[in-house]
């Protein structure tokens, strides 16, 4: 089984790209308030990996055209999403469910919550988080993917960044080719302060993902994609637009273990500041499967870059945790 990163997905991207920076207010505050607001809004939107997925690949559901996957790989890559299966004789497999309940928590460290150049923080973050997941199909080749959930995370240091988050997903992925996918789709991503619940950022986004699937052998296979993003949000200085490439390398090490190393490359140009960055991304990661719906994961990570902003300081080391559970409804 796999960890289907779909139904937070959007929002692991949000906070690698929101660095809130204290000429936002430049003009109508002193500096000592400055520097306050904008070290504790960066230290909850900052490089926080994904607290439910194991990297930032998007993920593909195959369907007849698919066909080189073989019966060990379906099961362990896609577990709780339905595969639309050709009509050839097959063992029988488990039927998946169309909607279910994504329960995660997880607990990461970050060396810079921050992202300033001259004031690196670290600390520990715990996350807990619930999404319901919907994955009709629209045809042969075709799924509607639906996701709404949220979830708390807190800061074993820095409590008064604490926060909490809702993110809303809609899309359609379609086969345009042999071991080749296309989605298209809307994101919202929500956050808001623990303590006094003021909303700190709405983010929409529309994205378009173009993504292949290589089953290099039995046991190995490599996932690529390209992402186009654009981003609307509030307050605007975050809004921009973003292109990536990435490229993920999966060996099944046993039937209940999957190990995957992975890398990303994002140019984002934030469009209503004098701001671009350049990201790079590597990680490791393992799942064991303890049954069909509960996974436990681990993870590593490093982002560095830079930014046209002398300010921002994007590396970060991060390494974490998380368990998963699955509940299937219909």
């Amino acid at each position: 089984m796999r960890v289907y990163p779909i139904a937070i997905y959007s929002l692991a991207t949000l906070l690698t790209t929101l660095n809130i920076s204290s000429k936002v207010v430049a003009n109508s505050v002193s500096r000592e308030s400055i520097e306050s607001t904008a070290i504790t809004n960066q230290k909850i939107t900052q490089t926080l990996p994904n607290p439910n997925i194991p990297n930032d690949i998007p993920e593909f559901i195959p369907t007849e055209e698919t066909q080189s996957l073989t019966e060990s790989e379906i099961e362990s890559e896609l577990g709780e999403i339905e595969i639309i299966q050709p009509k050839l004789k097959q063992p029988p497999q488990r039927k998946q469910p169309t909607g279910q309940l994504l329960l995660r928590s997880s607990t990461f460290t970050s060396s810079n919550i921050t992202s300033l150049e001259n004031l690196r923080e670290d600390d520990t973050i715990f996350v807990n988080s619930a999404t319901f997941l919907v994955t009709p199909k629209l045809g042969e080749q075709t799924r509607l993917i639906a996701t709404a959930g949220g979830g708390l995370a807190r800061f074993a240091n820095e409590g008064d960044s604490n926060y909490n988050f809702l993110n809303f997903s809609v899309g359609v992925q379609q086969i345009i080719a042999k071991k080749t996918y296309a989605q298209f789709g809307w994101v919202q991503d929500r956050i808001y302060r623990e303590d006094d619940g003021d909303r700190l950022l709405l983010d929409n986004s529309l994205r378009l993902v173009v993504g292949r699937q290589d089953q290099l052998d039995n046991k190995l296979r490599l996932d690529s994609f390209y992402e186009l993003r654009g981003s609307f949000s509030s307050p605007e200085e975050q809004s921009r637009i973003a292109n990536s490439l990435g490229a993920r390398l999966r060996y099944d090490i046993a039937p209940e273990l999957q190990g995957a190393i992975s890398y990303r490359f994002s140019l984002q140009d934030f469009t209503q500041q004098s701001r671009f960055d350049t990201r790079h991304k590597l990680g490791i990661q393992a799942i064991y499967n303890i049954s069909n719906d509960f996974f436990i994961g681990s993870s590593a990570s490093y982002l560095f870059g830079s930014s046209s902003d002398s300010d921002i300081d994007l590396d970060n080391f991060s390494v974490g945790i998380n368990l998963g559970l699955n509940v299937p409804l219909f």
